[in-house]
């Protein structure tokens, strides 16, 4: 099954194939995929994409050629807001799909604390007709605003859950049996937390 033209929640915890599951997805996506690389609270840059060109500005941004960017920075929402606009203007101008993915998104959507001028936000509630696609990557799924996420038709689990997941798996009457057993592997679920597809990721991403 596809999950390349809907919003998307990853989740799973450290280790289980998180990272893997989203470098596949950017590499596999037919169009411009933008991979929102922030800095964290220790001041570490996140992980490089070896298949992406870098870009640090919207100016870069725009001025490559390429369908995989790695945007690094240390302001996750403002170069949310650059990316949407890059995105617009590339489906503007070609006329195919977008995708902005964010890992660690409990950083651009912090439960309890999103504006409604919030650029992920508005990414979700508003740009399914321009063809964007939003992915949302996170350890915790509680960590999350639940309004905007109310938008991603798919919620894909990869690898073992943990114990802090617990309170997450109850609330929404998740059987354990339908999650993963092994690192790796997912499933996919829908809003509903039905299945819809099991596999695993691919090696040549890990």
């Amino acid at each position: 099954m596809t999950m390349q033209a809907y919003h998307t929640v990853v989740t799973g915890d450290s280790g289980g194939g998180k990272t893997t599951l989203l470098r596949e997805m950017q590499a596999e996506f037919p169009g411009l995929s933008i991979w929102v690389n922030f800095t964290n609270t220790d001041g570490i840059t996140g992980r490089d994409l070896d298949d992406a060109a870098t870009v640090r500005s919207v100016g870069e941004a725009r001025a490559s050629d390429a369908t995989r960017l790695n945007w690094v920075t240390d302001s996750p929402l403002e170069t949310a807001r650059q990316a949407r606009t890059v995105a617009h203007e590339y489906h503007e101008a070609t006329g195919f799909p977008t995708q902005v993915i964010f890992d660690e998104a409990q950083n651009v959507l912090p439960d309890g604390e999103v504006e409604s001028d919030n650029p992920v936000k508005r990414m979700l509630h508003e740009d399914r007709d321009k063809g964007l696609k939003v992915v949302i990557a996170t350890q915790d799924p509680s960590d999350l605003d639940y309004t905007p996420i109310k938008q991603c038709k798919f919620w894909v689990w990869v690898g073992e859950w943990a114990v802090f997941h617990d309170g997450f798996l109850r609330y929404f009457s998740i059987p354990r049996d339908d999650l993963p057993t092994e690192p790796y592997q997912y499933v996919v679920f829908d809003k509903r937390m039905n299945v819809l597809h099991r596999a695993e990721t691919q090696e040549a991403y890990a």
